[in-house]
């Protein structure tokens, strides 16, 4: 509860009733939203196949995860062919010239790889019915193989994302002659332009044993044009929901910031959103952001994204 003091009305932060994420209270050390901008909620009491997506693991998954994975189908598919010829006996093809159980079997499994691809260099021809059929059936498992890794690989290039980065902290800053909760964005793409920017920044905190939300209103909620960096800015004033509060307060109450960044990329042609969150512990009292913008050799304006999260001492008013 805040007191106005142009109206001299007693006013109070408008809460947000609908969010969509309940207002259970978590543990202390769990937040809503993870750094990498997933609710940090488990989902049970329905079974895994009708809960997981196949496709959207795999075009949400790190590059590095991306292609250990296909590498390891890629072998396992072959060395589980390669068995199934060297089952099926050194009579079944041509050009094997070995007798030994492992050279037959590096033979078949190099032989595999180039069923698999449609490659077929012609030094090892199967034989027989046996190992036309199993050549046969690896054959259109490697065509349907190649065609959905095709798919995937459209599908992790083509898919419109966020490059935006957060200042490592946000902080309580003196602002024209009062305080101000800041943090710092950055658009991290140098050709992906973004339009029509807008930021929303929602206060979780603990009330009475529920979670409650309040809007957190912004000095400019929405920009233009987003091709360097935003320090988003919310003044604490008497109706703000943070009027009044001291570190103390913010930690015995669960504090964290709810950020949601959506705008316009220009190279998707798509709008594209971002999440991100602050707790308690992540906001630093007293202190301003560094500058990070200046010229480069050739006299263009040049930002330097790599202190974005730069802060210096600074005194609250």
């Amino acid at each position: 509860m805040t007191f106005n003091k142009k109206s001299r009305k007693i006013s109070m932060p408008k809460e947000v009733t609908d969010l969509g994420i309940g207002n259970k209270v978590l543990d202390s050390d769990q937040r809503i939203v993870t750094k990498d901008g997933k609710f940090n909620i488990e989902r049970r009491g329905i079974s895994f196949f009708k809960s997981f997506s196949i496709y959207h693991y795999l075009i949400s998954i790190s590059w590095l995860k991306f292609c250990s994975l296909i590498l390891l189908v890629y072998l396992l598919v072959n060395i589980f062919f390669a068995f199934l010829y060297l089952a099926g006996g050194v009579e079944n093809f041509e050009g094997i010239e070995t007798n030994n159980t492992f050279d037959r079997f590096v033979n078949e499994f190099f032989f595999s790889t180039q069923t698999f691809t449609t490659v077929g260099y012609g030094r090892i021809n199967p034989v027989g019915v046996y190992s036309n059929i199993i050549s046969s059936i690896e054959s259109l498992t490697g065509l349907l193989s190649l065609a959905l890794a095709t798919g995937l690989l459209y599908g992790r290039f083509s898919r419109p994302v966020a490059k935006i980065i957060y200042s490592d902290n946000a902080i309580i800053a003196p602002f024209n002659g009062v305080n101000a909760f800041q943090f710092r964005i950055a658009n991290m793409k140098n050709d992906h332009d973004m339009i029509d920017v807008e930021t929303e920044v929602i206060l979780s905190k603990e009330v009475n044993n529920l979670r409650k939300f309040f809007n957190l209103k912004l000095e400019y909620r929405k920009i233009n044009f987003f091709n360097a960096s935003w320090t988003i800015n919310h003044i604490i004033n008497e109706e703000s929901p943070v009027y009044g509060l001291s570190e103390k307060d913010l930690k015995d109450s669960d504090c964290e910031f709810l950020i949601l960044i959506k705008g316009y990329d220009n190279t998707f042609a798509q709008y594209v959103n971002s999440r991100y969150s602050y707790r308690y512990d992540e906001l630093i009292w007293g202190a301003r952001f560094t500058n990070i913008y200046g010229r480069s050799e050739d006299g263009r304006g040049m930002i330097e994204l790599d202190k974005i999260s730069l802060i210096e001492k600074a005194e609250l008013n």
